[in-house]
Order: C-alpha cells, then structure tokens, then sequence
C-alpha cells in the first residue's frame, strides 16, 4: 500500500537579510526505503528531526523527493496503493489519494469552521456518501473520540488533546485504505495519549473484508510498541532498523537496543510486563 524506494531530500539553505545566503541546504532524508502491505499496522519511530514527518508527507504527495542534476526525474520512487505519486496520471493520484487519511501533528483543523464542518469537508470532498450517510458517520465518530458535544465549536475552543481527536476522527470520517497518524500523541498527557492510542486502534483497525492499513510516526517508544509489533526506526534521515520491536531491543544494533530500553527501564514491572517486553529483557533489567 505505501512504498518508498531510496528516497533522499534536501531543504535548500535559508536566506537572510541580515546575512548571505547558507548553501548546501539540509539534507534531511538519505535514501529511505520500506514498504507496507496492506492492512499491517507499522510505528515508524524515531527522535525528533530524524525526518518522519518528511517521510509522511513525500509519502502523499505534498512535497516530492530530491531531484536528479537534470531536475526531471525525482531520486528514488514513491507508490501509494500501486500508483506512482510523481510520474503516475494526475487523475490515478487524485483517486488514490482519497483513499488516505491523514492527521497531522497539530490536528491542522481548518480553524475557521466548526468540528462539524471540518468532518463534514472531507466527506463532501472525498465520498459518495449521501447527508444522511454524512451524519450517521459524523455522529458515530464523535462519539467514538468522545467529542460528540462539541459539533458547534470551534478549533479554538478545543483543547490540544481534543483538536488532535478531532483530527483522527477527521482523517478517518472517509472511511480510508490507509490511516497515516503523525506524532497523534505528542506533548499530551499519558492519560490523554492512551485515550488517543485506543481510539486510533478501535476506529482505524476495522473495514470490514478490507482491513486498513495505518502508519503512526512517533518519537515515543512506548507508544510506537504498543501501537504495532513492526517497527521502522529512523535516525538521522535513513532507516536503521525494521522488523518485530520484540526481536530489535535484544537483538539490534547497539544504538537501536539502546534507544529502545533507555525509556522502558525503570519502569514497574507489572506495566512493563504488559508492554509483552520480552522475558529475556525483563530477567536483564528487573531481575
């Protein structure tokens, strides 16, 4: 459903009137590669500034990759459900493309319409659905994030953690082939992040004959392992790591072994034992 194949991108340099121009620019990608098939469930995990949400957005077309010397044809290859998001018809991308949710960091709400609004734009764009089949929809979801009284409210008016359900509710209400989360929980409390973690799996898992696939970008382990058991780990613009979480915090790199327990250790051991942590890493840091 989503493949990436030797991706590389550089933000040219800035400009500055109190200063020449900075060259070179900044090579944020380095050739990433991976695929997801559909219906799996992937955390794409890494520190901040190790280019996931620049991975998203190639991912769906709003920005392109690197280009070659000759400026034509993009480094690498980006396929979204079998289409080709920078060679492939205008016509095939726009199809494929509404069949992607997506919520962003910040929930990205238009801020100048009501909850309501803002589910029921992406529906009349994206969907045949009928009004009634709209509100049905609408209602169901709200309901789902627990936001059901606030269909008159502004964004505003919302606090970070409800814009951000908000926001999944939008990036599910057209019922997608791919559900793409980015950062869903970050700078939220735990409670607050657990809430938003269920709610992405009960909302986003079922599609009945046609199971979704999802993707969510975090830079917290836990969330990341709890959310899949495949985990891609980025550090520094290229993947270093893909596979079972349980087999990489044992198995990894020394650097992907510690990324992975630094913030697992010291934990209770009853919750860690509900994270499925491996028994061999539980006998090697509780004893």
């Amino acid at each position: 459903m989503i493949s990436l194949k030797s991706v590389k991108k550089t933000f040219p340099g800035s400009t500055s009137r109190m200063g020449p121009a900075q060259t070179g620019g900044m090579e944020v990608l380095k050739g990433v590669s991976f695929e997801l098939q559909p219906g799996e469930r992937v955390s794409l995990l890494g520190p901040g500034g190790c280019g996931k949400s620049t991975v998203l957005k190639i991912a769906v077309g709003l920005i392109s990759p690197d280009k070659t010397p000759a400026g034509e044809i993009p480094r690498g290859s980006v396929t979204l459900g079998n289409i080709d998001m920078f060679h492939g018809a205008k016509v095939d991308r726009r199809r494929v493309l509404r069949q992607v949710g997506m919520a962003f960091q910040q929930g990205a709400l238009f801020d100048f319409m009501t909850v309501r609004e803002n589910l029921l734009f992406a529906m009349e764009n994206m969907t045949e659905l009928t009004p009634a089949e709209m509100e049905k929809v609408l209602k169901g979801l709200l309901g789902g994030v627990k936001l059901g009284h606030t269909e008159g409210m502004f964004p505003y008016e919302l606090s970070g953690g409800m814009q951000r359900r908000v926001g999944i509710a939008r990036a599910l209400a057209t019922s997608p082939s791919i559900a793409i989360f980015d950062e869903p929980t970050a700078g939220l409390d735990p409670v607050t992040s657990t809430i938003i973690l269920n709610m992405i799996h009960e909302l986003g898992a079922s599609r009945g004959d046609n199971p979704r696939t999802l993707l969510v970008a975090t830079s917290n382990v836990e969330i990341a392992i709890r959310f899949a058991d495949r985990v891609i780990l980025m550090h520094e613009g290229v993947v270093i790591a893909d596979g079972p979480w349980q087999e990489l915090i044992l198995h990894g790199s020394e650097w992907v072994r510690h990324f992975l327990s630094v913030r697992l250790i010291g934990l209770d051991l009853d919750y860690a034992r509900g994270l499925n942590l491996p028994q061999e890493f539980l006998k090697a840091h509780w004893g």
